[in-house]
């Protein structure tokens, strides 16, 4: 147990000089290094590595068939025989075939631009969460402050006789308050790097660099928006596979053509012959056709992929008229979370301020008791926490929206 616990230990130090050894990054650096060391973008390039490789397996020939015979064919004496036998499909068959590999190898490297696009959404989102802990955090040592000098205030006044326990333990809630909010932002900070620097996969730790957190770039709706041309590609592709699978289906139907070669001995004249002499070997050539008439199971296997087919489809209208319906939504909250930073930006954040001020003034000047400092002090603070909370929102709304309308 006690080995246990020094594991832990050693463990939980470690990460503790990982974390603090951190290398601020910017967000498109982020995104180059990602692009180089995802493990899950890997893994796409890989498939495509794996798809170029088998391109050329469309043509595959079966196999030779070569038999050999030994006994009495045309007399009392033994003869020997082999024959040579190949079976070959016509050339729509190996093209059908061909086709389906070259879509499947195509999907593959859109899937991994799908997979660019959804690492970039994920990052961007994850630095908005770290810019977002940042700005919490500066909120929350500024209370720390507010609530540390009003306890050492109360405490004072207490030790003279000027005001009672009650406003003494007030003011030592307020400040544990906010000490427990800066132990669980520190928490939820480490959480969040670890999920940026797992995304990133490379050796050295990065953190975030100190960017503007309340200036991102506004948008304007596009009334013509039809979907990310990223995720329709690769839709569309998934039509030209399930079509490509279709007429490979049908090529099956195609005749097959057979061509063999036989070579044998042969002695004596028949059966009762008592005398022979060695013959010349003897040769011939044959050639047949292989009409599938027994085509039930093949023709209800062309019926099933023309389902697959008109699935394609649907996926394709649904997948659009999905991107759609985010876009419409997504541009929806955006302008309603504009509105409300916009709010904040131009009077929210100076009402704060006055309130924050003329409650100190008061305050220490006697015209207001403790209770009323405090639900005013609270109340400033409560704005500026709100617009934080907001401007998150609002910038994760425009990652969002940036992310749908990437090309």
């Amino acid at each position: 147990m006690k080995q246990l616990i020094k594991i832990i230990t050693a463990f939980s130090v470690l990460i503790a000089i990982q974390l603090k050894a951190q290398t601020p990054i910017s967000l498109e650096s982020a995104y180059e290094k990602a692009f180089k060391n995802n493990l899950n973008l890997k893994n796409g390039q890989l498939r495509i590595d794996y798809q170029d490789k088998i391109k050329k397996s469309y043509a595959v020939v079966d196999p030779l068939n070569i038999s050999g015979e030994i006994g009495q064919f045309v007399s009392a004496y033994t003869d020997n025989k082999f024959s040579v036998n190949q079976t070959l499909r016509l050339p729509g068959f190996y093209n059908s075939q061909k086709q389906v590999l070259m879509e499947e190898w195509k999907n593959s490297m859109l899937n991994l631009d799908v997979q660019k696009w959804q690492l970039k959404r994920e990052i961007a989102l994850i630095y908005n969460e770290l810019n977002y802990q940042n700005e919490k955090e500066k909120l929350l040592l500024r209370a720390d402050s507010i609530y540390t000098n009003y306890y050492r205030r109360a405490e004072f006044r207490l030790k003279k006789g000027e005001s009672n326990i009650l406003e003494k333990t007030t003011a030592e809630n307020y400040r544990s308050q906010a000490e427990i909010q800066l132990t669980n932002l520190k928490k939820d900070r480490e959480v969040s790097l670890y999920q940026f620097n797992y995304l990133i996969n490379d050796e050295t730790m990065y953190s975030n660099e100190n960017s503007n957190f309340y200036e991102m770039n506004g948008l304007t709706q596009d009334l013509n928006y039809v979907g990310n041309p990223i995720v329709l590609k690769q839709l569309e592709q998934q039509k030209a596979i399930e079509l490509a699978k279709l007429n490979a289906e049908k090529s099956k139907l195609l005749p097959t053509f057979n061509i063999g070669y036989n070579n044998s001995s042969m002695y004596g004249t028949g059966a009762d012959d008592k005398f022979y002499e060695r013959s010349a070997r003897f040769h011939s050539g044959m050639i047949g056709v292989g009409i599938p008439l027994f085509n039930g199971a093949q023709k209800s296997l062309i019926e099933g992929q023309k389902i697959n087919q008109l699935i394609a489809e649907n996926n394709y209208e649904f997948g659009s008229k999905n991107l759609k319906n985010q876009y419409a939504t997504l541009f929806g909250e955006y302008e309603k979370l504009k509105s409300e930073s916009d709010y904040y930006k131009s009077k929210g954040l100076k009402n704060a301020e006055t309130i924050m001020k003329t409650a100190n003034r008061l305050y220490y000047e006697g015209e207001i008791n403790y209770l009323e400092w405090s639900i005013l002090i609270n109340q400033s603070l409560d704005i500026q926490n709100k617009f934080i909370d907001t401007q998150k929102l609002l910038n994760e709304k425009i990652i969002q929206l940036n992310n749908l309308t990437q090309q």
